[in-house]
C-alpha cells in the first residue's frame, strides 16, 4: 500500500483537490438557490374603492402579501407627485409581514392633492410600495386609479 501512495502521490493528491473542488461547487449553488428562494417576495394588487350608490372611488386599497419565507418589513405607500416630489407616510418600526401574511393601505382622496412650501400644487401622479431597504415595488394598473381618483376629486 506504501508503495502504490509514494508511486502515484500526486495523482491522488490532484484527484482529491478536484473531488473537494466538486464538493465545494455543489455546496455553493445549494447554499446559493436557498437563499434566492427563501427571500421575501410580495404580491402587490391594488383596486379602487367606491360606494354601492356611486361608481366614482373615493380611495384606493392597496394589498401587500408576502409570499416568500423570509420576513418583509413595508414603510408603507409612497405617492409620487409631479415635478418629482415624493411623500410617505410611515410608521417608525415599520409594518411587519411573516409569510403569507398581508396588509391592506389606503390611499384616500384628500391625498391626490399635496400643497408645497410656497403654496403650489401638486397633483398624484402615482404609487408605489416602499420596504425598509428603500427599495420601491410597483403596482400594477396603479398610474389608471390614481387617475381615476383624481378626476374624481376634480369634478368636485
Amino acid at each position: 500500500m506504501t508503495e502504490f501512495a509514494s508511486k502515484y502521490k500526486d495523482l491522488l493528491t490532484i484527484s482529491f483537490s478536484a473531488l473537494s473542488f466538486i464538493i465545494a461547487c455543489t455546496a455553493l449553488f445549494f447554499s446559493a438557490r436557498t437563499a434566492l428562494r427563501d427571500r421575501e417576495k410580495l404580491l402587490i394588487t391594488a383596486r379602487a374603492v367606491s360606494d354601492s350608490l356611486n361608481d366614482a372611488p373615493y380611495e384606493i386599497e392597496v394589498k401587500i402579501v408576502n409570499i416568500g419565507k423570509r420576513v418583509a418589513v413595508i414603510e408603507g405607500v409612497r405617492r409620487h407627485y409631479e415635478n418629482g416630489m415624493k411623500s410617505h407616510i410611515y410608521t417608525e418600526r415599520g409594518i411587519l409581514l411573516k409569510e403569507k401574511e398581508r396588509v391592506v393601505l389606503k390611499v384616500t382622496s384628500d391625498m391626490v392633492i399635496d400643497s408645497g412650501d410656497e403654496g403650489e400644487v401638486y397633483f398624484l401622479e402615482d404609487i408605489t410600495v416602499l420596504d425598509i431597504q428603500g427599495k420601491e415595488h410597483s403596482i400594477k394598473n396603479s398610474k389608471d386609479l390614481v387617475k381615476r381618483l383624481l378626476d374624481v376629486v376634480s369634478s368636485q
